[in-house]
């Protein structure tokens, strides 16, 4: 009869033990691919993309990222570097503050423009520039002769503005009394550029002349027009044209918040 009993406390014993084992055991973590995000930067990952490329990519996402611990954990054993989950991490915080306010009459969350925004803005209101068209009056003050007038012609085509490479490309074409001066794709690369500048046309003139040699040239242009000016490292210039200052002040802005997503730019404010 001892026996007995001695057995069913030990049988109970046990079966509570058991239980107490399977409820310490944690569940396993989901996966971090559930975010679509995520999946997409797993996908670079695993295709041994370069980190600028995943980190261009993570920037110009505008879906939500899953940034809890687990989907970090998962995107670091596929090989993602710190800049890489800063970047995610950096991405996920932003989508968060997007998210609309509970109350109705909230204000949203003060944030920027996203990358592909930013970017979308640039080409489109670069494309509507057109041909801008103009007549060239110059004054040689070496010896006081004026020279004859010019017709010019400056036209970009194909504006480009891609996110995923933080690169500018377009084609440029100039013409001087229908003569073709240039005809050639530029492109300028965000990463590499320090500020920027919107210049009058005789501004821009008068520092093309100093830097090659002649600065007694005094030119004007009619009707004027205006440049936005790119200062790259190693101070080469890339300039940009506009019709009107305000529309070359708003790109100019737009740039401005483009290399500081892109990780250009410089500690001097514009």
């Amino acid at each position: 009869m001892n026996k007995l009993r001695f057995f069913a406390v030990f049988l109970l014993v046990g079966i509570a033990l058991t239980l107490a084992a399977q409820q310490a055991v944690a569940p396993p973590p989901r996966p971090a691919t559930d975010a679509p995000a995520n999946a997409e930067v797993l996908k670079l990952l695993r295709a041994g993309m370069p980190e600028s490329v995943v980190v261009n990519k993570i920037r110009a996402t505008t879906d939500k990222f899953d940034a809890s611990a687990d989907a970090l954990v998962t995107l670091k054993q596929a090989g993602a570097t710190e800049a890489e989950l800063k970047a995610i991490m950096a991405q996920g915080a932003a989508s968060a503050e997007q998210q609309p306010a509970s109350a109705p009459d909230a204000a949203p969350a003060a944030s920027g423009p996203t990358l592909a925004e930013t970017m979308k803005f640039i080409q489109e209101k670069m494309n509507e520039q057109g041909k801008i068209n103009y007549a060239l009056y110059t004054h040689d003050n070496s010896d006081g002769q004026d020279w004859p007038v010019y017709q010019i012609s400056i036209e970009t085509t194909n504006f480009v503005a891609d996110p995923a490479t933080c690169r500018i490309t377009w084609h440029k074409v100039t013409t001087n009394g229908g003569n073709v001066g240039m005809n050639k794709d530029l492109s300028l690369d965000l990463n590499n550029v320090q500020t920027f500048e919107v210049r009058t046309s005789i501004q821009e003139a008068k520092m093309e002349d100093t830097a090659g040699g002649h600065p007694g040239l005094d030119k004007r242009q009619d009707p004027p027009y205006f440049s936005l000016t790119a200062r790259l490292k190693g101070n080469a210039e890339t300039p940009l044209f506009f019709r009107d200052e305000e529309m070359a002040n708003r790109v100019a802005k737009a740039m401005l918040h483009a290399v500081e997503l892109c990780g250009g730019g410089s500690k001097d404010p514009f």
